[in-house]
């Protein structure tokens, strides 16, 4: 009896394999059309050239907004308490009236804001927001009520 078990197993499987290795080839398939009527040329014309929409906004969020300009590395948030040792010194600070190119973008420093400007774009970071020069990265500081975001560029 055993004997025709395998006998049935070698038969299904050689079967199978044959199944099998039929279905993984690739078929003999050839499409062929011929061409017919006149060719066109075909031409393009550009719509009404209209230059995109100006965007404006406010957060302590703007620069991160404008990758082509800053690179984020980090941030972090939480309340004030926690985070001011994490505050870079008062001699670091990026005095008011400043204004620094990076890329294509403008930021002017205020007393207590920043305003970026790209092209007909208007960002701003609203107060109570500093700015600060550390190891050659910018470091936002904005604060809201009682929490505290710092983040490094």
């Amino acid at each position: 009896m055993l004997r025709y078990y395998v006998i049935a197993t070698a038969i299904v499987v050689a079967l199978g394999g044959l199944v099998f290795a039929r279905r993984l080839t690739a078929p003999d398939l050839r499409i062929e059309a011929r061409p017919t009527g006149t060719p066109t040329v075909e031409t393009h014309r550009a719509e009404d050239a209209v230059a995109p929409a100006a965007f404006s906004g406010q957060g302590p969020w703007v620069l991160s907004a404008l990758p082509e300009c800053f690179d984020e590395q980090s941030r972090v948030r939480g309340p004030a308490a926690a985070l001011e040792s994490r505050v870079p010194p008062a001699a670091d600070r990026i005095a008011s009236g400043t204004v620094l190119m990076a890329g294509v973008c403008r930021l002017s420093v205020g007393a207590h804001d920043i305003a970026v400007a790209r092209g007909p774009d208007r960002l701003r970071v609203p107060p109570e927001a500093a700015l600060y020069r550390v190891g050659g990265r910018l470091v936002l500081v904005a604060r809201t009520g009682g929490e505290l975001e710092i983040r490094r560029y």
